[in-house]
């Protein structure tokens, strides 16, 4: 529990510097005025005597109420992601943080209302007249807020998503090879070492050993353009040196180089430096 509040907690500082908290912030202060606007509009339009103190207290109180709230908020969806896997298991919880989401947001609000209201009108304010069916009317309202967020927050998750499946580098293409009439597709990140055999190499990959009508020269820069780190290591040896394990000096000046794979190659102290050893 005490994990989860502590990763609860840098949700919510996380969630103070999120660019879509401010969009929803101003969003909703937006709302709030044409609220506003809309009020004292239909008060004029019906004859009803409104001052315009009334409209701005009620709705930037409830709006001011939701902004301080929202952090907190999206922390929690962040905290328990909704899926379609795991939807019944978050039911609960995500009725009980509807209802502490309303409720905070009536508290807050009404908190705010009562420390104005004396401010600009006679006497106190009293939202709880009413009885607690007050409590029930706002919860039909925050619910849909709630949802609506919700939403939100969903789709923002989706396009992060959908961002970072995009930035995921795309594997290299294949490396075509003819033997005989059979084609060799090579991958470049599968290529262990070839060996010239005249016109032909005998290629050695994760996937095992073939024999590709290609030169070694030719083999060498077709790989380099394909991102593999091809070298050579020897006048009739290219390895990839991404697939060393291991180079061990001997007599001579020369090196044993171990491959993945468990292939071990001489390798002459000429390409030493080509080994960055």
């Amino acid at each position: 529990m005490i994990r989860w509040f502590t990763k609860y907690r840098q949700l919510v500082k996380a969630r103070t510097r999120d660019p879509l908290i401010d969009i929803i912030v101003v969003v909703t202060l937006v709302i709030a005025a044409i609220n506003v606007s809309i009020k004292l509009s239909d008060a004029a339009g019906f004859g009803v005597p409104m001052v315009w103190q009334n409209p701005v207290t009620t709705e930037y109180s409830s709006a001011v109420a939701l902004i301080i709230i929202l952090p907190l908020l999206f922390a929690f969806f962040d905290a328990r992601p909704l899926s379609l896997k795991n939807w019944h298991h978050q039911l609960l919880p995500y009725i009980g943080a509807s209802l502490l989401f309303s409720l905070a947001h009536v508290l807050l609000m009404v908190g705010l209302r009562m420390a104005v209201w004396p401010l600009v009108f006679d006497g106190p304010y009293r939202f709880f007249a009413g009885g607690p069916g007050a409590l029930l009317y706002e919860y039909q309202k925050d619910a849909i807020t709630f949802v609506a967020f919700l939403l939100v927050a969903q789709l923002q998750r989706q396009m992060i998503a959908a961002k970072a499946a995009g930035q995921l580098p795309k594997p290299p293409e294949p490396i075509t090879l003819k033997s005989g009439a059979a084609t060799i597709l090579l991958q470049p990140q599968e290529f262990l070492l070839a060996k010239s055999a005249g016109n032909y190499a005998e290629v050695t990959s994760l996937s095992g050993t073939q024999l590709a009508r290609i030169t070694l020269t030719e083999l060498e820069a077709t790989l380099q353009a394909h991102g593999c780190d091809a070298v050579r290591v020897h006048r009739s040896t290219i390895v990839n040196r991404a697939a060393i394990m291991e180079t061990t000096p001997i007599a001579g000046g020369d090196l044993m180089v171990k491959l993945r794979g468990g292939d071990s190659l001489r390798a002459s102290r000429r390409y030493k430096e080509a080994l960055g050893v």
